[in-house]
């Protein structure tokens, strides 16, 4: 077994403990057309507001070829190894002109796939208005295998549905 494997098996054998004591951090970011900002952690409904504000004059795509630049991965490459089909894809490439807004599991699809860490993904799901919850069990997987550095999305996929009994990244 790889040591990426142990990850998966790990949280599998040790689930319990494992997400009952682990907490997401709540990253406070909002992403102003492709700019990171860290805004004061005043509330989190301040919080909301600005990611609201903002996800209405800027979108996804710019920030994912950023990402498959920086990871010299092409945009077809991604989307495959995402589980996003080409029309959502392509829907994401127009939101800002069409409006779409992906789903959260989605864009953590996507997030997995650029193997990126959890402030990266946090601010990518701030675009769509999203993030992630300590209150959803699936949440918590995914940031906790990105934590780990963990990003296979059919095992976490597999992982959060013998969990929690229902599908969440493909959903």
């Amino acid at each position: 077994m790889t040591n990426d494997k142990c990850v998966i098996e790990n949280l599998r054998a040790h689930y319990q403990e494992i997400i009952s004591n682990y907490t997401i951090t709540a990253y406070a970011t909002t992403v102003i057309c492709g700019k990171v900002c860290v805004p004061p952690l005043s509330s989190l409904s301040t919080i909301k507001n600005i990611v609201e504000s903002f996800s209405n004059t800027c979108d996804l795509y710019p920030s994912i070829i950023k990402y498959c630049e920086e990871k010299d991965i092409a945009e077809n490459e991604l989307y495959k190894k995402a589980h996003v089909s080409k029309t959502v894809f392509s829907k994401i490439r127009s939101m800002k002109e069409t409006g779409y807004k992906p789903s959260k599991s989605t864009i953590l699809c996507l997030c997995l796939a650029l193997e990126l860490n959890n402030i990266e993904t946090e601010a990518m799901l701030n675009i769509a208005g999203y993030s992630l919850s300590n209150d959803i069990i699936a949440d918590k997987i995914v940031s906790y295998c990105i934590s780990k550095r963990y990003y296979n999305v059919y095992d976490i996929e597999n992982l959060i549905l013998e969990k929690t009994g229902g599908a969440y990244l493909y959903s």
